[in-house]
């Protein structure tokens, strides 16, 4: 059996012979660069406390058991990650999901033939939402879908049969198929992971195949991680007499822009985490940019190449990957744009309530020029009755605009009447933002080091 295999090997190297010739990942010695994916969460949630519900169709079967163990397994994965905190009770975002579809099937492989074999295969839909708790705004939707077991869409073999490196998922696969146990469990973790991934950096190491021969100089700069060199070098040479050749020279510009934004990522989620305090938020944000242009760039070579060189399946998981990486980017911006107008639209209907309360005489005494014409309290009041998340409210607390309309207005804090006025507006916000306060106008008039008391 093996003699017949490698004769037919050999049979189709000697019917086409310009295989060996031409350029590209070489048939038995393929080099292969293991490179760590991160993807950025859909929104940023850090430093929020979080509530997570979880329904379950009525007609799930075993509905709520399953229900039980996806929210089991979504909070143990928040809890390991120091950026959430999980609150049952006063949550400033619900991640909410709802089960509407799940089941596991038997079926046949090759029914009526000899390798006829039973198989096991699945499926699990939810739908997915992040509420904000002050405005009720929904911060990210979405219907998730994960399969296990056979998918006509998956996998892939190379040129003669051999393995592909674009079927890393086949082991996975083939596990599903031959256990009905491991099918659950892979949609379990498959759609807790999608879940979680919306909310927190995930990385995803992948294997990319190098090309050999006259690009094998550049594909040692790939193996050792040196992505900026390889993108240089391989934007700067030569460019390959044939068309089908120079792809993967392309190939090789495309892999070295989509591993660097994969690294800017992972920068922004070490500067998350307090390792990397050298980043300022300004900088972050060009990194953010240069990321998303990198994998723009990138998405846009691999669609070239694979117009240029339909043949070779080993550019097609470049341009899946940076497909689903440039539709992540897109909706961050939304998110943030959306966001920003909804503030902006808050901020706008506060300001016109407020005019109009010092109109009526209803200031209370707040100075009315200056800063943001009223006191730092007004102004937490404000928010508080236009549905301002907490967290906002707590940002301009600690800004240097409160202690600006403080000293504009000559505000300071009244036992007597603001814990009320706090109580009554703010509700169960209020004790929190009191003591925000009296901390932060305390602090302003403490003395600096080095300076004595007058």
């Amino acid at each position: 059996m093996m003699k017949c295999a490698w004769s037919l090997v050999l049979a189709t190297l000697i019917a086409v012979p310009h295989v060996l010739n031409a350029q590209g990942f070489g048939l038995f010695s393929r080099k292969v660069a293991t490179i760590n994916r991160m993807l950025p969460p859909s929104i940023n949630l850090k430093g929020k406390k979080i509530k997570i519900e979880a329904t379950a169709d009525s007609i799930q079967h075993d509905g709520d058991q399953l229900r039980a163990l996806l929210k089991t397994k979504l909070v143990t994965l928040i809890q390991k990650d120091p950026r959430f905190i999980l609150n049952e009770i006063s949550p400033q975002t619900v991640l909410k999901f709802s089960i509407t579809n799940f089941y596991t099937e038997k079926w046949t492989i090759n029914p009526g033939t000899q390798n006829a074999r039973d198989a096991y295969r699945g499926k699990i839909e939810v739908a997915y939402q992040a509420m904000d708790v002050g405005t009720d705004v929904a911060l990210d939707s979405e219907n998730l879908v994960q399969t296990a077991g056979y998918d006509p869409t998956a996998g892939s073999t190379s040129f003669l049969g051999l393995p592909s490196s674009s079927s890393r998922s086949n082991a996975n696969k083939v596990a599903a198929e031959e256990s009905e146990n491991e099918t659950r469990d892979q949609l379990v973790n498959g759609i807790v992971e999608s879940m979680a991934m919306r909310i927190a950096p995930t990385e995803q190491p992948f294997d990319a195949v190098l090309p050999g021969k006259k690009l094998e100089p550049l594909s040692s700069l790939a193996l050792s991680g040196r992505w900026g060199a390889l993108e240089e070098q391989a934007d700067q040479m030569e460019k390959f007499p044939k068309p089908e050749d120079d792809t993967y020279r392309l190939y090789l510009v495309a892999l070295a822009k989509e591993a660097q934004a994969y690294d800017l990522t992972r920068e922004a989620n070490e500067r998350d985490l307090g390792k990397r305090t050298d980043i300022s938020p300004k900088q972050a944000e060009e990194e953010f940019q240069r990321a998303q242009k990198y994998l723009d760039e990138a998405g846009a070579i691999y669609k070239q190449i694979i117009t240029a060189n339909p043949k070779e399946k080993e550019f097609r998981p470049g341009d899946t990957r940076t497909e689903e990486a440039i539709a992540i980017y897109a909706k961050i911006v939304r998110y943030k744009e959306e966001n920003l107008k909804a503030q902006a639209a808050l901020q706008a209907k506060a300001a016109e309530a407020a005019k109009v309360n010092g109109l009526n005489g209803g200031g209370r005494g707040a100075s009315v020029t200056g800063g943001t014409g009223q006191s730092p309290l007004d102004q937490i009041l404000n928010f508080c009755s236009q549905g301002i998340a907490p967290e906002s409210i707590e940002e301009y607390i600690q800004s240097a605009d409160f202690l600006d309309d403080a000293k504009v207005s000559g505000y300071k804090f009244s036992f007597a009447k603001d814990p009320i006025r706090l109580n009554e507006t703010c509700k169960k916000n209020a004790a929190i933002f009191q003591r925000m306060i009296r901390e932060r106008l305390a602090s302003s008039a403490a003395p600096k080091p080095g300076r004595k008391p007058q």
